[in-house]
């Protein structure tokens, strides 16, 4: 099961980074569907639970050009329901990915989290792990998914550098 691991410099608190972006409407909106153009981001269902954030959200990121092999495996697009939980206190996003195809045989386990770098800046970890259980094109998927994971991020990184300073929330 390949792991991965990026580490991003915001340029906001903690606080700001959880209390004011990542769960914020707009900030979502505008990172998903217009800047990494995600075809659907939408939050199903949040509520607070023994202090901790429970959210579902339906998500179906763009997949550019596939080999063919994982073309015919899972065709022209991949979505997902991610359902995640929000623990205050640890300042973490923990995150199983549900694919809505193939979801006995592909498995994303993420944690997003963060720590202070500074009184005005934080450093936003993400790391997990991709399992694809396809005869013959699983470790080819893995790679794959690794990688638009790690690109994602990165360019949510220069999102969320931009939003902060558009909105002024240093």
């Amino acid at each position: 099961m390949p792991d991965f691991r990026v580490e991003h410099r915001f340029d906001c608190s903690e606080d700001t980074y959880w209390g004011r972006l990542f769960f914020d409407e707009e900030y979502n909106r505008r990172l998903f569907l217009e800047y990494l153009k995600f075809s659907v981001f939408r939050e199903v269902k949040r509520e607070e639970r023994d202090g901790k954030v429970h959210r579902v959200v339906e998500a179906a990121p763009p997949v550019g050009d596939l080999p063919g092999p994982l073309k015919a495996v899972v065709g022209e697009g991949i979505g997902y329901e991610e359902r995640g939980v929000f623990d205050p206190n640890r300042k973490a996003y923990s995150v199983e990915v549900v694919p809505n195809r193939l979801a006995d045989k592909i498995h994303v386990r993420l944690e997003l989290s963060t720590r202070p770098d500074g009184p005005d800046h934080c450093i936003r970890v993400a790391q997990g792990s991709v399992s694809a259980k396809i005869f013959g094109v699983g470790g080819l998927l893995e790679k794959r998914l690794i990688a638009d994971l790690e690109k994602s991020y990165s360019k949510s990184a220069v999102f969320t550098n931009r939003f902060v300073a558009e909105k002024g929330l240093r």
